[in-house]
């Protein structure tokens, strides 16, 4: 399969990279998403190389931060997550990464040889749907939701109307909706939730758990027929993957 992207050039493309499921830590609400299929024969070379990308990140001390999550449905693919203030950020580089340039490199070629391909989504968070969390969590469902053309309208006011109140009177901890910029169609709704493993799922769970089972029905009901599917995915977090710099 042939990649999108390289790595050298969709990573030093970022600036102010951040966590994937806490807001309160982000500069900004332009999100990229970098989805990452390794070559089956080099998934272990390949996360000892993000490491050592780590390491030196760390080293640099530098102020941005990412984070790392394994899918554990779908494809087999990971996902790294960054935050933008700006839209001109994209096209900034790390300074207190230019000194260690020579080994950032290096690092890039290896990851390039070990990955097959790449994809990249940019989405603008809307803080109106946001629930920050106060700890990244070990678990997310994400959705990705496609909107019927000319209907984003009235999904948006059922996101603030019900299922949004929905999601608050779950008891959420961390939860976040995105609508798609670049990388996917723009009639795209992306949204995560925390969860804290399988076990959620043998209960009604996000805004179903917020809802009655009338209420629930009616919501099915009337937002159906807006949308032209919805995929959800389960990813971990993989915190030796990622970093996060003190505060």
């Amino acid at each position: 399969m042939k990649k999108l992207f390289s790595l050298h050039t969709v990573l030093l493309a970022a600036v102010a990279w951040i966590a994937f499921c806490t807001p309160s830590w982000a500069q900004g609400n332009i999100r990229t998403i970098l989805f990452v299929r390794p070559k089956m024969d080099q998934t272990s070379n390949w996360k000892t190389t993000v490491k050592d990308f780590v390491a030196l990140v760390k080293k640099a001390g530098s102020d941005q931060g990412f984070t790392v999550w394994e899918s554990q449905t779908g494809p087999h693919e990971y996902a790294v997550v960054w935050y933008s203030a700006k839209w001109k950020d994209l096209g900034e580089d790390d300074p207190k990464l230019k000194p260690l340039e020579t080994e950032r490199a290096a690092i890039f070629e290896k990851l390039d040889g070990e990955t097959i391909s790449l994809e990249t989504w940019v989405d603008e968070m809307q803080p109106e749907f946001a629930i920050p969390g106060k700890a990244i969590p070990s678990f997310v469902r994400t959705g990705r939701t496609r909107v019927v053309p000319g209907k984003m309208d009235e999904v948006k006011a059922i996101f603030r109307e019900q299922i949004f109140p929905a999601i608050k009177k779950s008891g959420a901890t961390d939860y976040g909706v995105a609508m798609a910029r670049f990388g996917t169609p723009t009639n795209e709704i992306h949204s995560y939730l925390a969860i804290s493993g399988w076990g959620d799922f043998d209960s009604p769970l996000g805004a179903e758990k917020g809802m009655s089972a009338a209420e629930w029905k009616a919501f099915q009901t009337k937002f159906t027929p807006l949308v032209e599917s919805t995929e959800w995915t389960i990813w971990k977090f993989q915190p030796e993957l990622s970093y996060v710099p003190s505060k």
